[in-house]
């Protein structure tokens, strides 16, 4: 335990040294209306875009937000789909030797048949792919994810992830000196607050390097096939781990706002006590591994409140995550005897 939370707090500390490329929440946006021609957002292929909408403009922002704990939390999100914009941005140029970029998706549906496009692309300029991320729907209805460089794909057929889910995505890419050795990796729902995994879940070095400096990057919708539709958001590019994480200090609830009680989670009782009301708030539970046992809507007064959720009977550290309606954010560690 003493262990973990040293770990922890090394991570924090080096929140604060990381090295940030470019983040967006999309919180400044208007929803309802194009990406394209918001911020440095375009669909033109000379400022990071895929190219235009196909058959016609029909995707959108979307008021949905996504979060993944330890990473960040949004209110928008963009509309993935099949006939849409090639929307990207440029970013500064990547100097360094690995390049990280992470994302938030959360898809209804893939296609498991046919042409599987890739929905999202790292590029060093028009054209120049680099790298790309694909998900497809399995024979049993269950959603993976592969990576591919500039031909070619492999996926994380070890493991079936959920719909309707939030997934954090992390690309690693590796620039080495021959022509075809760059290494691209992609890590699916990791326990971000750790830090980087020892290994990820799919790895490619095959395939022709891509000659360049990276600098932008694009959700390749304007296509009639093989993109899975859903939602993404919480884009961020860094030269560290770390630095991927979305700086929520301005939208932390104070540490001594609410204080929850393990006692009883094993009769499927958390005990909350709340500083002041709320309603409609949002209550999150996950493992150590950073998955997700539970979540619901609450509503919180002030005094002692006792919340019903699914019993927790296995031992060990869990995180509970409390998101006001405004998308002010609580975690408390809690220990499982």
């Amino acid at each position: 335990m003493k262990k973990y939370l040293l770990l922890i707090s090394i991570v924090a500390s080096s929140f604060t040294f990381a090295q940030n490329i470019f983040r967006d929440d999309f919180s400044i946006y208007n929803t309802g209306v194009q990406l394209n021609g918001q911020g440095t957002w375009s669909n033109d292929t000379s400022l990071g875009g895929g190219g235009g909408c196909f058959p016609s403009c029909n995707s959108v922002l979307l008021a949905q937000g996504l979060n993944y704990i330890g990473y960040g939390s949004s209110t928008k999100s963009l509309e993935i789909g099949t006939n849409k914009d090639g929307i990207g941005t440029l970013f500064t140029p990547v100097s360094t030797t690995d390049a990280y970029f992470g994302m938030v998706v959360n898809f209804s549906n893939a296609t498991f048949s046919g042409t599987i496009n890739d929905f999202f692309r790292i590029s060093t300029g028009a054209f120049n792919t680099a790298a790309r991320i694909f998900a497809k729907k399995t024979v049993s209805n269950g959603l993976i994810f592969g990576i591919g460089k500039t031909s070619g794909s492999t996926y994380d057929t070890a493991n079936e992830f959920s719909f309707d889910t939030n997934h954090l995505l992390i690309v690693k890419y590796t620039k080495n000196a021959d022509v075809s050795d760059d290494i691209v990796k992609l890590y699916i729902d990791p326990n971000f607050a750790i830090g980087e995994p020892t290994n990820a879940n799919v790895s490619i070095a095959s395939g022709t390097d891509n000659t360049g400096t990276i600098k932008a990057l694009n959700f390749y919708l304007n296509t009639s096939q093989g993109i899975p539709t859903g939602k993404a958001g919480l884009i961020s590019v860094s030269s560290t781990w770390a630095g991927l994480s979305f700086n929520l200090s301005n939208s932390e609830f104070n540490k001594n706002t609410f204080s929850i009680s393990s006692n009883e989670v094993n009769k499927g009782i958390l005990s909350i006590k709340s500083n002041l009301t709320l309603v409609n708030a949002t209550l999150n539970i996950y493992d150590i591994q950073g998955r997700k046992v539970e979540t619901k809507i609450i509503s919180l007064q002030e005094t002692v409140n006792e919340i019903a959720i699914n019993p927790i009977r296995n031992a060990g550290v869990y995180i509970v995550e409390i998101f006001s309606e405004n998308n002010k954010r609580f975690t408390q560690k809690i220990l499982v005897q």
